[in-house]
């Protein structure tokens, strides 16, 4: 962690952060719940806020307007950081799928396996598998995202089922 930048303040301007802090903190947790933090989230945000703040304290004319643009620049790069490492989990879970495939060595029987998908599920995972997201593949089908989700979360699990057969659990009406 860097070293932290030694802050030269008055006992004016210290009091001044004080009340302000003692004063905002509360509401800028709220201002976070409320653009989708949790709360553990939106009080960690709110100190980093704050400590920004204060190490800009003497040059800052808007405290309230100055700490929410810290807070939610901070919340939405937080939320960028999580969706990146959820993505990485997907690729991991495509790269697991790609492996079955590889290991199976069979390319013919691998498409067999896709052909028995209906024909939605088929095209949403092979634009997934070449690299397209959910809302390149929307745009390129004509379907809503959430119709592109469904279609590669049932695409998965019947290829997931064809290719362990003895793992199949009973279903009842959980999709096609």
């Amino acid at each position: 962690m860097p070293a932290q930048a030694r802050i030269e303040l008055t006992r004016e301007q210290l009091a001044e952060f004080a009340a302000f802090y003692e004063g905002d903190f509360t509401p800028l947790v709220g201002l976070l719940i409320r653009s989708g933090a949790s709360r553990d989230e939106a009080q960690d945000v709110a100190q980093e806020a704050m400590q920004v703040t204060l190490t800009n304290w003497p040059g800052v004319q808007s405290p309230k307007a100055f700490v929410r643009t810290v807070a939610l620049r901070t919340l939405r790069r937080s939320w960028r950081v999580t969706q990146r490492d959820i993505s990485a989990g997907k690729r991991v879970a495509q790269d697991a799928m790609t492996a079955a495939f590889d290991a199976n060595e069979d390319i013919e029987e691998a498409i067999r396996m896709l052909r028995m998908l209906p024909e939605a599920q088929r095209v949403a995972f092979a634009l997934h598998h070449d690299g397209y997201g959910h809302a390149e593949i929307a745009e390129i089908t004509g379907q809503h995202r959430d119709t592109v989700r469904s279609n590669l979360r049932h695409a998965r699990q019947k290829l997931l089922r064809m290719l362990n057969p003895d793992s199949t659990r009973k279903e009842a009406n959980h999709g096609p």
